[in-house]
């Protein structure tokens, strides 16, 4: 079934709207859509297909976004959600499923604003992110007239987008739901799989990306910690990596260091800051990008960049990283 759900406002996405106000210009406002597409599909039970969030500006430009979107749960199965080829590449929180509850949500944001397809690209340029779902084959659990039923996926109110004007001002916004129908075929026949199809075709690695280290009395006890982010324009990033390498063990394979589960920013179990720091971003078909950090004196936070953490994590732009150009304009 699909719960009605009343999500109130994420407040890394209003931090993620302060820091992305910095960049904004200021622009004539019209009303923006957050869109599904298909908006409409017959799918086999058991075919995992994939579902495009997308954003009509309108002409505007968008900064931020926050997608809550719903789905019946007892219809259908939510099996993925990937953040690659979006046009999002800060993640508050990158595309995540709450079967429970039968909702997808993210958060992200794009330093300059999305202001439309570029002149010359043949393709569309405006997916926020890729769910994919499947209709459960019939079992004991299912039964045959629910199955036969058609799936309507809303988003939830809690949905918004803001504007590139500098203010941190909420679009005008409306949104484009789907509806899926099961069709049933005669004979036996081979589900297609979407997803795996998708994660097989890639093998590229994720963006190179740059590792950040620094402390800060407010956070980890003024303990030293690793800040670091990148995007993945294939199949998005599953996930990250810390290892840290005593100089003895630098010329073991990388496969042998002792890599740990990560997110940022991550606090750094050797103090004395003598070993190197290497971080491994794992997209979701298993590719991977190693960066490696030896750390210098590090710069001191104040209180305020340290708050600002969750929402500028390292982002390579130009040659330099949205951190930094942050803390040279402060």
């Amino acid at each position: 079934m699909c719960y009605t759900l009343s999500i109130p406002m994420n407040r890394r996405f209003i931090g993620l709207v302060v820091v992305l106000a910095a960049f904004a210009s200021p622009f004539l406002a019209q009303a923006a859509q957050i869109y599904l597409d298909p908006a409409t599909g017959k799918y086999p039970p058991g075919v995992t297909f994939g579902v495009d969030v997308r954003l009509d500006n309108q002409g505007q430009c968008i900064n931020a976004a926050q997608v809550d979107l719903a789905y019946p749960t007892n219809l259908l199965q939510a099996v993925g959600a990937s953040d690659g080829d979006s046009i999002l590449t800060l993640w508050v929180k990158p595309p995540t499923i709450y079967a429970e509850y039968g909702v997808v949500s993210f958060v992200g944001g794009l330093p300059g604003g999305y202001c439309g397809r570029v002149t010359g690209d043949p393709s569309l340029s405006n997916k926020l992110a890729t769910i994919y779902f499947r209709f459960p084959t019939s079992s004991a659990a299912v039964a045959a007239a629910t199955i036969l039923q058609n799936a309507k996926l809303t988003f939830v109110s809690s949905t918004r987008a803001v504007l590139n004007d500098g203010l941190g001002t909420y679009a005008s916004l409306s949104t484009g739901g789907a509806t899926y129908s099961p069709q049933l075929l005669k004979g036996q026949y081979l589900p297609v799989d979407a997803l795996q199809q998708v994660l097989a075709n890639d093998t590229t690695s994720p963006e190179p990306f740059n590792i950040g280290i620094y402390h800060d009395p407010s956070l980890f006890s003024g303990q030293w910690f690793t800040v670091f982010s990148t995007v993945d324009k294939q199949t998005g990033i599953d996930h990250y990596e810390v290892a840290e390498v005593p100089t003895a063990n630098l010329n073991l394979p990388q496969n042998q260091w002792n890599w740990v589960r990560a997110v940022s920013p991550y606090l750094i179990r050797n103090q004395n800051l003598n070993e190197m720091v290497a971080v491994r971003a794992i997209d979701m078909a298993g590719n991977a990008r190693v960066e490696e950090y030896n750390p210098p004196t590090a710069p001191h936070l104040n209180n305020w960049q340290v708050a600002m953490l969750p929402y500028l994590a390292i982002i390579s732009i130009a040659g330099f990283t949205l951190f930094q150009i942050l803390i040279h304009l402060l």
